[in-house]
């Protein structure tokens, strides 16, 4: 399901829709400031370029923000387990009454248990872990490829319109244009910067096989490792294609959160 999941913290709400009214800004200027009134076939395809990742930057938004990041069912006090090693491994959460499988961590955000939670993140209003990973990372992605654009074409139009004496170049008055471009370069800079690292961090997470969490708690790995290529595919989908780029469930992961670390059953 799409709208499954969605926590109520008003930190999380603004950060949040902060995040959609900085890319309605973005496309206000690109419109208002580079497209019009007079556009060309090379920047109407750089706008058209810039709409579609845009678009794909929201859909992973918002399969991150309501995407169950993998929370542990509450009250599973009559878990059924296989054997003494699953019996000894357990671990009983205080805070929600749930028994917490390997690598899983209470949030104290969103009040649950989360499966290879990562962290809790306000700018997607929810966890990260086991089930929205590939969409958080996808976000990121994008955030900092129209941030990256977002830059590119204003520098080029102020170039532009500065060589031409800032004749014809939008509806908007010259000084008006130029701060709102020059608003758009600080944004697009600060969130490229921080978009880039985050993705960064995340792939280089996936590829070592510990969350941040994990790093920061620095626990010694008692799961079984997997290679680079099948940590990628546990996030991201086992065969490699177009749907790594889209913000889809992978299949090994729908309708519910199963994992190879899993010992027992819920």
């Amino acid at each position: 399901m799409m709208f499954e999941w969605f926590v109520n913290d008003v930190a999380g709400i603004v950060c949040s829709s902060f995040t959609y009214l900085l890319v309605l800004y973005s496309q206000f200027v690109i419109i208002s400031v580079v497209l019009l009134p007079d556009p060309i076939v090379s920047e109407t395809i750089q706008v058209g370029i810039f709409w579609t990742f845009s678009l794909l930057a929201l859909w992973s938004h918002i399969r991150a923000m309501t995407t169950n990041p993998g929370t542990v069912p509450m009250e599973t006090y009559n878990v059924r387990y296989t054997g003494k090693d699953e019996l000894r491994s357990a671990v009983l959460c205080l805070k929600c009454n749930s028994i917490k499988p390997e690598r899983a961590h209470h949030c104290s955000v969103c009040k649950r248990c989360v499966r290879k939670m990562d962290h809790h993140c306000p700018w997607v209003n929810n966890c990260v872990g086991q089930n929205n990973q590939k969409f958080f990372i996808l976000f990121t992605f994008y955030i900092f490829t129209i941030s990256v654009h977002a830059m590119y074409m204003a520098v080029q139009k102020i170039v532009n319109c500065s060589d031409s004496e800032w004749r014809s170049c939008g509806s908007l008055s010259p000084p008006v244009s130029l701060m709102l471009l020059t608003i758009l370069l600080f944004i697009s800079l600060l969130f490229g910067l921080f978009t880039g690292i985050m993705f960064g961090t995340q792939i280089y997470a996936i590829l070592d096989d510990q969350t941040g969490i994990e790093k920061l708690k620095n626990e010694t790995a008692t799961w079984e490792r997997l290679t680079w290529k099948q940590n990628l595919q546990e996030v991201f989908g086992k065969q490699p294609g177009c749907s790594w780029l889209l913000p889809i469930m992978p299949s090994h992961l729908a309708p519910g959160p199963k994992m190879h670390q899993n010992k027992f059953q819920v």
